[in-house]
């Protein structure tokens, strides 16, 4: 039996599993039916939330992952599901970078025009043999994975009006930026 003050946040945490996998099984049918990125759902929808909910239906093995958020929503006009497997592709490629109890920052942040989602991690930086073709399917520096991860990003990024850039940090490691165009704030029933 859960105690009463943690029931709400059990729920929540159900909740949001429930939607995760719902999401994923939307993609699934969709990738095996059409072998391609769906056709996105654009809605008013809070990047802070999908971050936030991206970043917790991860394990991240030994890294922690740190969530900066912006004091206001930033909204964008995106197909959440979309985003949140983009956003999720990006803190697995930084937590596989991060060495064992490394930390990565998924920032939240809005510009006039825009808003962006920055993750932060502390590896080895770029791979100049492949930093050109980034972005190319079946490009990987890694021993597992497919290397579609951020070409399907990027192809996120494209089919939202945006872009995703990736560059070495001053003092080592990446920064990845996923930028989208801005709403305005929307009603509170969602819409803009």
């Amino acid at each position: 039996m859960v105690p009463e003050p943690h029931r709400a946040a059990v729920a929540e945490s159900l909740e949001s599993f429930d939607d995760g996998v719902r999401q994923l099984s939307r993609l699934a049918a969709q990738f095996s039916q059409y072998a391609r990125l769906p056709e996105p759902r654009l809605e008013s929808a809070d990047l802070t939330r999908i971050v936030r909910e991206a970043v917790r239906l991860h394990e991240h093995e030994g890294v922690e992952v740190r969530v900066v958020e912006s004091a206001k929503p930033v909204w964008v006009k995106g197909d959440g599901l979309l985003l949140s497997r983009a956003i999720h592709n990006l803190v697995l490629n930084a937590c596989e970078a991060s060495a064992r109890e490394g930390v990565v920052e998924v920032c939240t942040v809005p510009s006039e025009a825009e808003g962006a989602v920055e993750v932060k991690d502390r590896g080895p930086g770029l791979a100049p043999a492949v930093r050109r073709r980034l972005f190319e399917p079946y490009v990987s520096t890694k021993n597992r994975g497919s290397g579609l991860g951020l070409s399907l990003v990027r192809d996120v990024a494209l089919q939202h009006g945006g872009r995703i850039t990736l560059e070495d940090r001053e003092g080592g490691g990446t920064l990845a930026r996923l930028v989208l165009p801005r709403l305005e704030t929307p009603n509170e029933d969602g819409s803009a």
